[in-house]
């Protein structure tokens, strides 16, 4: 068994990423169970438990109703090579941090487990989630009350299904009395007073989970972990070109 205290830096890289993620244990997994199902029982969903799995980043995969937790959360030292190569802070590396991203993805898991964003109503208040979009692109008006806030960056206003997802996660925060918070802001209230009927709705309901596949399962990714970084290196930088040209068009 791969040992992640012992072995160097350049041998590690040259793992393949599912012998890492085979190594690491289930200590990550098993915080973000505990803390989720907690904060979904007392938001009154008795059934609904998105299954938690390691994947390559943060996300719900389309129509499952699941959640994958990036690899790297799952040991310190993997926190640690993923600030220094990619140069952030490590999406999820804090407490509060972590249980916001569980509560955004567990709204994305909420509608693939109950088919929310099909409704009349969820077009009407957010808008046609068909459209294609870039997550890490999006205009933003920072004085806009029309969503809600709960990761930065104004993510609620990127695409109806992440205002959705935005919504659902302050639906379930313990002990934020968001009608008062955001009594003053309609357009976000009436999201919000949506999201909490529906959670009102399935509250009973137990979850017919398809057998479909978890993808991008860090347990089954055979790139090196080098490869895994050259690519998101690669990513970031076309990002990054396209927010600078973007940026340029804006100033025009």
């Amino acid at each position: 068994m791969l040992s992640l205290g012992k072995i160097s830096n350049s041998r590690l890289m040259s793992q393949p990423v599912a012998h890492i993620a085979k190594a690491v244990g289930d200590e990550v997994l098993e915080r973000a169970r505990a803390v989720l199902h907690k904060e979904l029982m007392e938001a009154g969903l008795k059934h609904f438990r998105p299954t938690i799995y390691l994947g390559d980043e943060w996300f719900s995969p389309e129509g499952v109703p699941a959640i994958a937790l990036p690899f790297y959360l799952a040991h310190p030292r993997l926190v640690a090579l993923e600030r220094e190569i990619m140069q952030t802070r490590a999406e999820g590396s804090t407490p509060i941090w972590f249980r916001r991203l569980l509560r955004h993805e567990a709204g994305h898991s909420f509608d693939h487990a109950y088919q929310v964003s099909r409704s009349p109503r969820f077009r009407k208040l957010f808008g046609d989630n068909s459209r294609r979009y870039t997550p890490d692109l999006y205009p933003i008006d920072q004085n806009s009350r029309n969503f809600v806030r709960h990761l930065p960056g104004y993510y609620a206003q990127s695409h109806p299904d992440e205002d959705f997802a935005e919504t659902f996660a302050v639906c379930i925060t313990p002990q934020l009395n968001w009608r008062k918070r955001y009594a003053q802001w309609p357009q976000a209230l009436a999201k919000l007073e949506f999201v909490s009927e529906q959670i009102d709705c399935y509250a009973d309901q137990v979850v017919i989970v398809q057998d479909r596949p978890l993808y991008f399962n860090a347990c089954r990714m055979r790139i090196s972990l080098a490869t895994y970084y050259r690519k998101r290196l690669s990513a970031q930088a076309t990002l990054t070109l396209k927010r600078t040209k973007q940026s340029r068009v804006r100033q025009n």
